[in-house]
């Protein structure tokens, strides 16, 4: 794929010549048929051409103050932005709806350019035009030679929601696997007190040897993205892709990519799925009320709790105490008969 040089923001000679150069040598390196002076004039250019220059003019207007003109997620913004702005060279995003650490498909970038990402520099862009943010797609997938290299990744199948008419029941689902089989409270607080939390690893069998240190705050965590990340408290912190279940549900299932967040699709059940979709948008909803506050002061505030001893070992299965023979084809021989009128010696 061509990749066209990026737009300076520097107005200086040196740079603005070297621009300039760069984009002669492109142009001269591409089909002449599609950028000949003949078919600039005739409209005949390449669609794909058209729509890679498009994304380029627009990506300069809305994208590379923050993402680089090259794509490297250092422009001119970055140094004053935390967390910083993606660097699209690498081929990957955190938030898709592809197994975690796999290539996205355009509607996953689309997504994120329409909606934003909460509680980071990245806004909602849903008011440009549609053709505009295909273009910029577009244009992003010529930073990094992988996207010519690979295809993307498996989209996850979502089935339907089982707790639609049960929403309570989904969100006790939720609960037991979030601090159960899940171990979500490891990286991400946990939300109940630990005889609860005992309870639902027992659910799964379990053993509780015990708790760790700052159980109901979250535990940073390294990642691949050059600084380590902090799991959302949900109700304390917004969530940056996914606030209502039917998002969640595609976050828990795909993960988040180059982050300790696994894929979890391919190892709960659909019930589970949905359950912790359900249980997390609860917490959600909780953040900055009363009740949510309520709750993060029983859990510092809960009686001591000692873990219980692990139940006896189960006892042996009896032992067969009749003494085998030494030859099991063996007559055993008969008894010695017993006279009783004989008398006894010595009588």
């Amino acid at each position: 794929m061509t990749r066209y040089p990026p737009l300076s923001f520097s107005r200086s000679r040196l740079t603005r010549a070297l621009t300039l150069a760069a984009l002669a040598a492109t142009l001269a390196s591409c089909d002449k048929d599609d950028w000949g002076p003949d078919a600039l004039r005739g409209g005949k250019t390449s669609k794909v051409q058209s729509t890679l220059k498009r994304g380029q003019e627009q990506y300069s207007m809305y994208c590379a103050g923050c993402h680089g003109e090259t794509g490297d997620g250092a422009g001119p913004a970055a140094r004053f932005l935390e967390p910083k702005p993606r660097d699209f060279r690498k081929g990957r995003v955190k938030f898709a709806g592809v197994p975690a650490g796999t290539l996205p498909h355009d509607e996953d970038l689309l997504r994120t350019i329409n909606s934003g990402l909460t509680g980071t520099s990245m806004p909602s862009w849903r008011l440009v035009a549609e053709e505009d943010k295909l273009a910029i797609v577009a244009y992003i997938k010529t930073f990094s030679e992988v996207w010519q290299k690979e295809a993307p990744g498996p989209t996850i199948q979502i089935k339907s929601d089982p707790w639609r008419k049960k929403p309570e029941k989904g969100i006790a689902e939720g609960e037991r696997v979030y601090h159960g089989l899940a171990a979500c409270s490891s990286c991400h607080p946990a939300y109940v007190k630990k005889p609860d939390i005992a309870e639902a690893m027992k659910a799964y069998d379990i053993p509780v040897t015990g708790f760790r240190e700052n159980l109901y705050g979250a535990i940073e965590k390294e990642s691949e993205w050059g600084a380590p990340i902090m799991p959302p408290d949900f109700l304390i912190n917004r969530t940056k892709s996914a606030t209502k279940k039917e998002d969640l549900v595609r976050v828990i299932a795909a993960g988040v990519g180059g982050t300790a967040m696994p894929e979890w699709g391919a190892t709960l059940t659909n019930q589970q799925l949905w359950g912790l979709a359900y249980y997390v948008e609860w917490l959600i909803q909780k953040r900055d009320t009363p009740e949510g506050d309520a709750m993060k002061k029983a859990l510092v505030d809960q009686a001591e709790f000692t873990i219980p001893p692990p139940p006896p070992p189960a006892p042996p299965p009896p032992a067969d105490t009749a003494a085998p023979s030494a030859n099991p084809s063996a007559v055993p021989s008969a008894a010695p008969s017993v006279n009783p009128t004989a008398t006894p010696k010595g009588k």
